[in-house]
């Protein structure tokens, strides 16, 4: 690799995890708490999405007749594309842009709003699980978004040792001269909000040199920077869409560590507590746990363009109905209850709002998978850090209603849409109403809980009766799930449902899982038109003679 080409993957992993690039790609509604709770009305991550997308098609314009010109001033007789199928051909291409991403939307296929992207998987996936039966692309998912959370956390509070297990020597020592840079200047990056809204599998390669896997992350946040006194010195202003692609790899011998590895806060090595020294070696068994032979690092992180990806199991098979969906669940588990899920929904769901105005997540944590917590975790450590704090009064249940299950190859999902009602407000360090009122207003919120394929329902005690279903002592768990009596993985779905993800119901959806999002059709309409006039003024272009 040469040394330009160096430089530019290192001031992109630098801009990448330490500060927030704009992404001008497309706009569309959200949230105040970035989904996660429902502190507010929807709300519009930044403006000129559709203006946005004129502006590229414009810039591409000059460039293709500057281009043309100076082929055009060194060829002659007639010019290329002068042909007229040449001229309708191009003229159609600008207007089948913007006729294709209107279909996809209409089918509910681009972007954010209800709408789906999936993507296949690749094919070096089969290649790893051939040479590592243990492992499995759903778990390797969840530790990624894990790996992720972890990561920007120590960037924020410019902790470049607790950085240090997650990425290879060159993305570390790029990012940690970033941080003693912000400890320089005593400020940091804050990323409000920061929520994964969805991710996914772009790229995986087997070969004998190694394994890579390279995965996206759809993301939303209102990137700051701020001093060590809490002054804001760079404000973005509001939510946006941002993105990144992470690459992980692993050596060729290395193989899934059955004690959890550095996510776990282990040696994948010898298994013992994971101490490491700045170089990457395990304080007890010297082995070197930062290069990749014996667990998956992170050896690139780049700025990427927001896709829309869902966040949905793309491993998994929709039910095609919610009574099929319990039916084959019941199949597989014959003491599964609805009534007895739904009862579980609600504890879950009064538990986690009352942990989160609370901004102490421990009376909840049985009920979180570790990326659920991770994300919950980010964005109260940023309110905290500015004084904030939710609070919601006269909270009540309406109604629980189940509106997907999914049938995957590790983990099943089940999906509910709850209703509920809530005067729901922010108050300052003082007790000052900053956002929101006393006004009890209803909202949904679409709950999705995941439970491991296999799991039956136990009548035993468990997280419910706040007991470790594994060894019975009261539950105390680690950041990651843990019980820190038995080493149980409690919130990893493999005794019980627990919560993985949490989305606001935006108005007009209710019902059918999905919503045509007015940002993405004034955008996909913008590039319909613009392309029409691109596509008219290249063969215009194309068609004159010298």
């Amino acid at each position: 690799m040469s040394a330009p080409s160096k430089l530019f993957r290192c001031a992109g992993t630098i801009a990448a995890l330490c500060f927030a690039a704009t992404v001008q790609a497309r706009t569309g509604g959200g949230s105040h708490a970035a989904a996660s709770h429902s502190s507010s009305s929807g709300g519009s991550f930044g403006s000129g999405g559709s203006f946005g997308g004129l502006l590229v098609l414009l810039i591409i314009v000059f460039g293709a007749v500057y281009i043309m010109r100076r082929v055009r001033g060194g060829s002659s007789g007639q010019s290329l594309g002068g042909a007229p199928q040449t001229q309708a051909a191009i003229a159609a291409l600008g207007l089948g842009a913007g006729a294709s991403n209107l279909a996809r939307i209409a089918l509910g296929d681009l972007g954010s709003g209800g709408g789906v992207l999936r993507r296949p998987l690749p094919l070096g996936i089969e290649a790893i699980r051939a040479l590592d039966p243990d492992f499995e692309m759903e778990t390797f998912l969840q530790r990624a978004e894990m790996t992720f959370f972890l990561v920007k956390r120590g960037v924020q509070k410019n902790d470049a040792a607790a950085i240090r297990p997650y990425l290879n020597d060159g993305v570390f020592s790029a990012v940690s001269q970033g941080i003693a840079q912000s400890k320089a200047q005593h400020r940091h990056a804050l990323l409000e909000s920061l929520n994964v809204r969805g991710l996914a599998l772009e790229d995986a390669q087997c070969t004998a040199q190694g394994q890579s896997i390279q995965v996206h992350f759809d993301l939303v946040y209102r990137a700051k920077t701020v001093t060590d006194d809490n002054q804001t010195v760079a404000d973005e202003g509001q939510d946006r869409r941002h993105a990144e692609r992470w690459t992980f790899a692993r050596g060729p011998a290395a193989r899934t560590a059955v004690n959890g590895g550095v996510i776990a806060a282990r040696c994948p090595a010898c298994g013992a507590e994971l101490r490491l020294a700045l170089d990457g070696t395990c304080a007890h068994c010297k082995a070197s746990v930062t290069n990749g032979s014996v667990d998956w690092v992170v050896i690139e992180v780049q700025p990427a363009a927001y896709v829309g990806y869902s966040a949905d199991s793309s491993l998994g098979f929709a039910a095609p109905s919610i009574p099929e969906g319990v039916a084959a669940l019941t199949a597989a588990d014959k003491d599964f209850s609805l009534g007895v899920f739904e009862g579980r929904v609600k504890a879950a769901f009064l538990a986690l709002q009352d942990a989160w105005c609370k901004q102490n997540l421990d009376a909840g944590r049985a009920f979180m998978s570790p990326g659920a917590y991770f994300t919950w975790s980010a964005q109260l450590e940023t309110m905290a850090a500015e004084g904030r704090r939710n609070v919601m009064e006269n909270l009540s249940v309406r109604a629980i209603q189940p509106v997907r299950i999914i049938h995957g190859r590790v983990f099943d999902d089940l999906t509910v849409r709850i209703s509920a009602a809530a005067a729901d407000f922010e108050i300052d360090h003082q007790g000052k109403i900053v956002f929101g009122d006393r006004t009890v207003r209803p909202f949904m919120e679409d709950w999705t809980f995941q439970r491991s394929v296999g799991v039956a329902t136990s009548n035993k005690p468990g997280t419910l009766e706040n007991t470790c279903p594994s060894c019975g002592a009261p539950v105390a768990l680690t950041q990651i799930g843990e019980c820190r009596y038995c080493k149980a993985a409690v919130t990893s779905g493999k005794f019980d449902w627990v919560v993985s993800r949490i989305d606001q119901e935006d108005e007009g959806s209710a019902g059918t899982g999905a919503s045509l999002n007015m940002n993405d059709v004034g955008e996909a309409i913008a590039l319909q038109v613009g392309g029409a006039i691109v596509g008219g003024l290249l063969s215009s272009l194309l068609s004159d003679r010298r």
